[in-house]
C-alpha cells in the first residue's frame, strides 16, 4: 500500500510538471494595442453649419465655406483622439449680401479683426455606441470657451488610398459669451437668438 500510494504520487507529479499540462491551459488573450490614425478633414464632402432663431420665429442656417483640421481615431477600436477644426469667418454665407456684410462687421464676427473660429479638443470620452462627448476649446472673437459637443462617429472605410471617416458634431453655445453682443429688440423679441447651433459634418481621410 505505501509503495502503491508512492508510486501514484510520482505520477501525478510528473505530469503536474510536465510541459504538456500548460499547454493544455487556456492561453492568455492580450488587449489588441490603439493605433490611432490621424485623418485630414475633406472640406469638399464636409460642412461647417450654424443655425439660430430670427425674431424667435424661423430659424436661419449659415455655413462656412473655408475650414480645416484633423483628428485622431483607431479605426479598428474606435477610440478617438484629439481633434481640432479652423474655420475663415469671412468665408461665412447666409445666402443674404447684406446679412453676410453684417456678421463680418465688428457688430457680430469682426472678421478684419478676428479672421479664425477655431475648436481645439481636451479630452474625447466614448459613450454608448458610436457616440462620444467632445471637451475642447472654441474661440470666436478671440474669447475662448469650454464646450462640450456631442459626436457620433458615422462610418469607417478602408480603402487602397487609405482610411475614410465620417463624423457628425453639434452642439449649442451662447453668441454674447463670446463678444458678439449685437441686439435688437422687436416688441419685445429679440431679432437675433443669443444660442446658436452649431452643426458639423465633416468626411477625412488618412495618409495612404
Amino acid at each position: 500500500m505505501i509503495f502503491r500510494a508512492l508510486a501514484s504520487a510520482a505520477v501525478i507529479g510528473a505530469v503536474a510538471a510536465s510541459p504538456l499540462a500548460f499547454r493544455s491551459a487556456t492561453p492568455l488573450i492580450a488587449a489588441a494595442p490603439v493605433v490611432m490614425t490621424t485623418f485630414t478633414i475633406d472640406a469638399a464632402h464636409s460642412q461647417v453649419l450654424f443655425k439660430v432663431r430670427h425674431l424667435g420665429l424661423s430659424t436661419v442656417t449659415g455655413r462656412f465655406s473655408s475650414f480645416s483640421g484633423t483628428f485622431q481615431l483607431d479605426p479598428a477600436a474606435g477610440q478617438a483622439g484629439a481633434a481640432n477644426l479652423s474655420i475663415d469667418v469671412a468665408s461665412i454665407n447666409t445666402d443674404n449680401d447684406r446679412r453676410n456684410t453684417h456678421l463680418k462687421s465688428p457688430d457680430f464676427f469682426a472678421a478684419d479683426s478676428f479672421p479664425k473660429i477655431t475648436f481645439v479638443s481636451t479630452g474625447i470620452t466614448k459613450a454608448k455606441g458610436n457616440m462620444y462627448k467632445v471637451a475642447g476649446n472654441l474661440t470666436m472673437r478671440g474669447v475662448t470657451r469650454p464646450v462640450v459637443l456631442d459626436a457620433e462617429l458615422a462610418g469607417t472605410r478602408q480603402t487602397p488610398q487609405g482610411w475614410l471617416a465620417a463624423v457628425n458634431m453639434t452642439g449649442t453655445v451662447k453668441r454674447k459669451d463670446f463678444g458678439l453682443v449685437w441686439d435688437r429688440i422687436t416688441e419685445g423679441v429679440a431679432v437675433v437668438s443669443d444660442e446658436i447651433t452649431l452643426v458639423i459634418e465633416v468626411e477625412a481621410k488618412s495618409a495612404p
